[in-house]
């Protein structure tokens, strides 16, 4: 089955207004909703200059989750926040040690951290390809006992199956680029955002080639293709009950905006109205989105994003 954008059915739904910003401003990237509350990656001071954050109701962000630093690392920063299978959240951990010249060489691994216990869990082990991780992404099987990777490169991405028993085996997609994956909370379905092609322009090319929305199985077999001519990708995670996908994405040759989307039927709805976002989340129990906005006040200066949070209409429950 191939849908394009404009054999979906866009729900007559009116986008709700942004609520009224007032939360903490900052330089935000990565979110997860746990059921202890939504964490977000936020800039910060060293050492841990990326470090992940509490959301408090409110909107206020203040206070870090109580992941030690390793005294044996100069620096550990934390990427890419997401809610497991499991329930914990997982990042990306990279750790710098001072080598023999005084400069820091990067250690990747990839973790978990149990905010209920502060326990924090290695999956994939050190030291990781920094290749894979500088951007890398991974996403979990419910089992957690496989994951799929991509180091999500603009200009050409690989990706890999990894298993603790045989680490990173290349895996093939027959695209050129795809950075968002996404795991079905059922196991049986992989949602992806991959270019088929990116031309020969390099990095302008790579970045204004659309993007097809596929769906494969498990084991990455039986691609097949649910929506296409998607730009300016930003997101993408499936609802807790497996129904909807909320997406960020600019379709229709108009503006991005957060949109839900019913992969069975291809009905969607704009959530929002236009503007810079990215990372949407569901909450567990599938009511509430929350992603971050970048500079919703368009003050023009960096430090200034925002975690907003909607409630899911009616239409997508």
């Amino acid at each position: 089955m191939t849908m394009t954008t404009s054999e979906t059915t866009i729900l007559p739904y009116t986008p709700q207004p942004l609520p009224e910003v007032n939360g903490t401003p900052g330089e935000y990237s990565g979110l997860a909703w746990l059921d202890q509350g939504l964490v977000v990656q936020a800039s910060g001071p060293a050492p841990s200059t990326q470090r992940l954050m509490w959301v408090e109701p409110s909107g206020t962000i203040e206070t870090s989750l109580p992941i030690a630093h390793d005294p044996a690392y100069a620096i550990s920063l934390h990427y890419r926040p997401q809610r497991l299978p499991n329930g914990q959240v997982g990042f990306v951990m990279d750790a710098g040690i001072r080598n023999e010249s005084d400069v820091l060489d990067d250690v990747y691994s990839y973790v978990q951290f149990d905010p209920s216990t502060t326990t924090l869990t290695t999956l994939i082990p050190p030291p990781s390809d920094p290749a894979i991780f500088v951007r890398g992404r991974v996403v979990w099987n419910p089992a957690m006992n496989r994951a799929l990777v991509t180091d999500a490169q603009e200009l050409g991405s690989r990706f890999y199956w990894w298993t603790a028993a045989d680490g990173f085996v290349p895996l093939e997609l027959d695209v050129a680029v795809a950075e968002y994956f996404a795991w079905s909370p059922d196991g049986t379905t992989i949602a992806m955002f991959g270019k088929p092609r990116i031309g020969s322009g390099g990095p302008t090319s790579a970045l204004s080639s659309p993007a097809n929305l596929y769906l494969m199985d498990a084991d990455a077999e039986h691609r097949r293709i649910i929506l296409t001519d998607a730009y300016s990708i930003a997101g993408l995670q499936w609802s807790p009950d497996g129904r909807w996908l909320v997406l960020i994405a600019r379709l229709d040759g108009g503006r991005t905006v957060v949109w839900l989307l019913n992969p069975s039927t291809g009905e969607r709805l704009p959530l929002t109205p236009p503007g810079r976002y990215q990372w949407p989340v569901w909450s567990p129990d599938g009511s509430q989105i929350a992603f971050i906005a970048y500079d919703p006040k368009n003050t023009g200066k960096p430090g200034n994003d925002s975690v907003i949070t909607l409630d899911v209409p009616a239409e997508a429950r």
